[in-house]
């Protein structure tokens, strides 16, 4: 499937060069945005005026534009529409309180790429970068993973062709057969692991969600120290508890 517009709107890309400039920098003057995207100083003022006037910009008291809260107020209206996100919450909510020490995300995979709708820290868990709405790459992550292990290959290979294989850290997988091997390996065991693939020194264990037909919803995963986690104990303690609530997702969602 390609999803590439035959003509694109220039002026779409124009604004969506502007506001990842301004979201990577957290506010920027037009000078420096126009030099940064390459764009006459004029031009990108009129995009900034007319952003600022629709609300998806302010500008501050040191007269730099920044990304307004507008965006928060759209994204919790489209996660809020996702039926998974209101079934599988409070599940969560309570995965996050009984694994303290770890951090419970819900994921989906929109475009080719996971997207995190949910994500819970549970009370002692360590500082993690990583938010609701971030999107990530598959296959370095124990929840993309777990999704593709459920994907027919035609569309495994669609999303590796449309994304590539980038490293994050020295771990990741890059290489195509290397990755299919770990997907067969995902379908027998029912689990995935990120071992510090993503993040270095942080170890993941995920699962899908699937609807009653078997249809692939999204995946929940514990994410936690790489020192913890190695431990057998803890790591079947954490597995019990994630296939347990994946599993009670799944029957509140038919049910619903």
């Amino acid at each position: 499937m390609d999803d590439e517009a035959n003509r694109p709107i220039k002026a779409l890309l124009t604004m969506d060069d502007i506001m990842t400039a301004l979201e990577s920098a957290g506010e920027s003057n037009v000078t420096t945005l126009a030099e940064e995207i390459d764009r006459p100083r004029s031009v990108v003022h009129d995009y900034l005026s007319t952003l600022r006037q629709l609300g998806y910009v302010i500008q501050n008291d040191r007269g730099a534009y920044e990304l307004s809260l507008r965006y928060m107020e759209l994204g919790g209206r489209v996660r809020d529409n996702v039926a998974l996100y209101n079934v599988a919450k409070p599940e969560v909510n309570r995965l996050a309180e009984q694994s303290s020490s770890e951090l419970v995300t819900l994921s989906v995979e929109q475009n080719g790429l996971c997207v995190a709708l949910d994500v819970v820290q549970g009370e002692q868990s360590i500082s993690y970068d990583f938010t609701d709405g971030t999107h990530f790459h598959m296959h370095s992550s124990a929840v993309g993973k777990a999704i593709l292990a459920e994907y027919p290959a035609e569309r495994v290979t669609e999303i590796l062709d449309r994304h590539g294989m980038p490293a994050r850290t020295e771990n990741t997988i890059t290489d195509r057969d290397e990755l299919k091997d770990e997907l067969e390996e995902i379908r027998k065991n029912g689990v995935s692991f990120d071992r510090e693939e993503y993040r270095t020194g942080m170890t993941t264990i995920s699962t899908v969600i699937e609807d009653s037909t078997g249809t692939v919803l999204g995946g929940l995963s514990v994410t936690g120290p790489v020192q913890r986690l190695q431990e057998s104990d803890v790591e079947e303690e954490l597995r019990n508890k994630l296939l347990s609530t994946t599993n009670i997702i799944e029957l509140n969602y038919s049910a619903r």
